[in-house]
């Protein structure tokens, strides 16, 4: 990756992420928002607090990468956060205003680095990732939600409409 067009294209794509959530909870109910397909699985808004929560862990690895490259990046429990977050009982609204809010600020940073820092690289559970990986995973890793989102979507059933 280069901060030329090809990387504004892609920041671009990055940015769209909050687009493609937003159009993939739109006219969910309250209630179908926060129903679960079972008490182990995640329910829409889980699933958003989820990515916001990626977000969070996304902002840390790629400055950790630049500012500190051989540090191992930071790892978490998805479901211990997803849980200990309490989700259902917040407003999707903030949620994915906090989620707008990491992704832009995280799309000024990726706007400023040098064609070097994409090339960085640190260590990732035995592993070694770049920042061009992160930032690419980071894509793949929301619309893979968005698709949970969907499975979830289509397991609704009526009762939880209103």
């Amino acid at each position: 990756m280069s901060n030329d067009i090809n990387t504004k294209l892609s920041i671009q794509d990055y940015l769209a992420t909050t687009e493609l959530i937003q159009r993939s909870v739109a006219g969910l109910t309250t209630n179908q928002l926060e129903w679960k397909p079972s008490p182990d699985q995640w329910s829409v808004k889980e699933v958003v607090a989820h990515l916001v929560d990626s977000s969070l862990v996304h902002s840390v690895r790629i400055r950790k990468i630049i500012a500190e490259s051989e540090q191992p990046l930071l790892l978490y429990n998805q479901d211990a956060w997803v849980s200990s977050s309490r989700a259902n009982q917040g407003s999707l609204s903030d949620i994915l205003t906090a989620f707008d809010g990491l992704l832009t600020y995280n799309a000024l940073f990726y706007g400023r680095i040098s064609e070097a820092d994409w090339s960085k690289t640190g260590p990732n559970q035995g592993q070694t990732i770049s920042v061009s990986e992160l930032f690419e995973g980071f894509i793949r890793h929301v619309r893979t939600h968005i698709a949970q989102i969907e499975r979830i979507r289509a397991q609704i059933p009526l009762t939880a409409a209103p």
